[in-house]
Parts: structure tokens; sequence; C-alpha cells
């Protein structure tokens, strides 16, 4: 090998950036909320009975104002799992993720089931207008969540620069 290739591959790779924070806000609109109870068919689970109890949060994107989104479908799926007496069994490095295609917005996100019954009475009451999703910036479409919060109110003063 010459030395000039041997100094070709020894040259450093350039450092991929860090991947910054974003904060997605989402005024709510409407949501959605059904439950189904069954036999669980499913052959892999051990599970005697299934439920279906999804919330869905439907809205606009306010901010970042440079992510283009005509509209917003969020899709929160309790789970015990997730409830506070359980958390020394996880270890996960996102809670959710966020896509964009064609100008619709999707997120998917675990949330523990003993917080749905004051969500739903916040949400009745028409209480909660917002949703504020931590993150990453997306990345071709797609990224990971970290954490959420459920809002009434929005202040600019709260959230980072964009």
């Amino acid at each position: 090998m010459t030395t000039a290739a041997t100094a070709k591959s020894k040259r450093k790779r350039p450092r991929r950036k860090q991947e910054e924070q974003a904060y997605y806000v989402i005024a709510v609109e409407s949501w959605e909320w059904s439950y189904s109870f069954s036999v669980n068919r499913m052959k892999d689970s051990t599970e005697p009975y299934s439920d279906y109890r999804h919330l869905h949060l439907l809205g606009s994107l306010l901010r970042p104002s440079k992510v283009k989104a005509k509209s917003v479908r969020l899709v929160f799926l309790p789970n015990d799992a997730y409830n506070s007496d359980q958390w020394h069994c996880h270890n996960r490095p996102h809670i959710g993720t966020l896509s964009l295609f064609r100008g619709q917005m999707d997120g998917l996100f675990s949330m523990a089931s003993d917080v749905l019954p004051l969500l739903l009475t916040m949400l009745t009451g028409d209480r909660i207008r917002y949703v504020v999703i931590n993150g990453r910036k997306l990345h071709y479409g797609r990224t990971d969540v970290e954490g959420y919060r459920f809002e009434m109110a929005v202040d600019d003063d709260d959230l980072p620069p964009e």
C-alpha cells in the first residue's frame, strides 16, 4: 500500500452533528375515544382478553413554523405497564414517534392507563387545548419523542426559541 493510500484511509470522517431538540405545539381541535373488549385471538399473547381504548387527538401544528403540516393526528395508547408503579421495569430511549408524510403529521405515543380517566374528563370539559411534544427535529419525516404534556394554555416564553 502506498503512503498516499494509507494517508487517505487514516483520515477521520467528519463528526455527525448532534441532533437538535425541537418542540412541537399542537392546537387540539377535536378528539375521539372508543372502547372495545374481546376475547384475545392473537397467537403470541398469553392474555385471555384484549381491549382497545386509544385516545385520538386531532388538530393543527402551531410550532415549529417551518414544518408544513396540514393536519395532525395524535394517538395515545394507554397501558398499565406505563403506570408509575411499573417504571422500574422500563428503560426506553423514547416514548413515541412523530412522522410527517404529504402534509399529514401522525404521532403514536405510549401513555400510563391510570391517567386516561382524568384526561377524558378534561377533554370533555374542553380544558385541554394544546399538546406540547419534545423530541428531536424531524429527519426524513420522522423523529422519536422523548416527552409530551397536555396544556390548557401555552406561553411562548415557556418554550425555547425556534
